[in-house]
């Protein structure tokens, strides 16, 4: 039985850094061109981010046999994976898929709905008995910018496209940035549990999701129009 957890905790430590990193490489390749959309590019920093923590992770892994508590690098990378998003969605292209109308008032309500379940998705670590208060915190301090980060994402699928061909050009990135951060949070409340089967499902999901988005990302700045 052992063995066989090992094997999982392995699995959920390669498989999401091997997925942030070749969506990172990726990104630079694709994105960081004269032309490109900042989102693309942002989005592409959040890989990097989310990578760099899973390195840190892999390293504290390797040359330690205790799990250290509290706050690490790791959370780091995972604070500046869903900041990097909100800026892919936040200012200039809220300003824009978002005109203030009145039209727009019904999506900025429902679209609460997100950060709400995202925080409901907090409480099972909350309330996990043998999780010392310092990680709660820590993981909290994950779940902060994931809940606005959802928000703005999921009010950008479900707007109404207001006869601009962009906005429903990227309406599939934002339907993939939520559920990405969906598996992001999922992910990290298997890693408080330490349950086998949850860590390589979502581990698993995670790494699907993030190169699945890079890609409808792509493909959706390629048929925009403004």
């Amino acid at each position: 039985m052992e063995h066989i957890d090992l094997i999982c905790m392995w699995i959920a430590e390669l498989v999401p850094l091997s997925a942030t990193l070749f969506s990172f490489i990726y990104g630079l390749r694709n994105f960081f061109k004269k032309g490109k959309p900042l989102f693309l590019q942002s989005i592409t920093m959040a890989m990097g981010c989310h990578a760099l923590g899973s390195i840190y992770h892999l390293c504290q892994t390797l040359t330690t046999e205790t799990i250290i508590e509290g706050f690490t690098p790791a959370y780091l990378g995972r604070i500046g994976f869903f900041l990097f998003f909100i800026t892919a969605s936040y200012g200039q292209m809220d300003r824009i898929v978002d005109d203030g109308s009145a039209q727009i008032r019904p999506s900025r309500y429902i679209a609460l709905i997100a950060p709400i379940l995202a925080g409901l998705l907090f409480l099972p670590n909350a309330f996990m008995d043998d999780l010392p208060l310092a990680t709660k915190i820590s993981v909290f301090l994950v779940w902060m910018p994931a809940m606005v980060s959802v928000y703005y994402n999921f009010k950008h699928a479900i707007i109404p496209d207001c006869d601009f061909g962009f906005i429903k050009a990227i309406k599939p990135y934002n339907c993939f940035a939520v559920g990405l951060a969906v598996a992001e949070l999922c992910c990290l409340t298997a890693w408080d549990y330490l349950y086998s089967v949850p860590l390589v499902i979502t581990s698993i999901i995670f790494a699907i999701v993030c190169v699945s988005t890079m890609f409808i990302a792509k493909k959706g700045a390629d048929k925009w129009k403004i």
